[in-house]
């Protein structure tokens, strides 16, 4: 199983989700957070530091807290939320290139798409988890869960209004 997480702004409010899927994307569990509206004092009080402070500490890590179904991988469209070593953040690359790891990056191709898969700052890039990638894109869309979740959480931003 392989996670999604992703966390958005949407109309002032920060909220987020994470979709756990099995090897072909089917979801297995999904939770989110409620929308969380930042006072005008919190605003003042942590300053440039909001955003990563509501991102990974209350809203990221709070949602990875509430899993009962453990993935062996966590994908990330956000470099903000690469806090992890089972973290990793995927990039789909506007056109084809060589395959190559260095430091913490690794670009792969598969179905004549290349993607860069990026680790946090001073992880090593580790060959399984990038073998892991590679075997789920070869079977399903690995970038589309991303839509199921900022869809799920514009849902949820709706509903509240209501």
């Amino acid at each position: 199983m392989i996670g999604y997480l992703s966390v958005k702004s949407i109309d002032g409010k920060y909220l987020g989700g994470i979709l756990i899927v099995n090897d072909y994307g089917i979801p297995v569990e999904f939770k989110y957070s409620e929308p969380i509206v930042p006072t005008r004092l919190q605003q003042i009080i942590y300053g440039n530091s909001l955003e990563y402070y509501l991102n990974t500490e209350i809203i990221s890590k709070g949602l990875i807290q509430k899993l009962e179904n453990r993935p062996e991988l966590l994908l990330v469209e956000d470099p903000m939320l690469l806090f992890d070593k089972n973290i990793v953040m995927v990039t789909l690359l506007p056109q084809m290139v060589n395959e190559k790891t260095e430091g913490n990056e690794a670009v792969v191709n598969v179905n004549n798409k290349s993607i860069r898969i990026t680790f946090p700052e001073n992880i090593k890039v580790e060959n399984t988890l990038v073998q892991k990638v590679v075997e789920l894109s070869q079977k399903f869309d690995i970038f589309e869960p991303f839509d199921r979740i900022e869809k799920a959480l514009e849902y949820v931003c709706e509903s509240q209004e209501r």
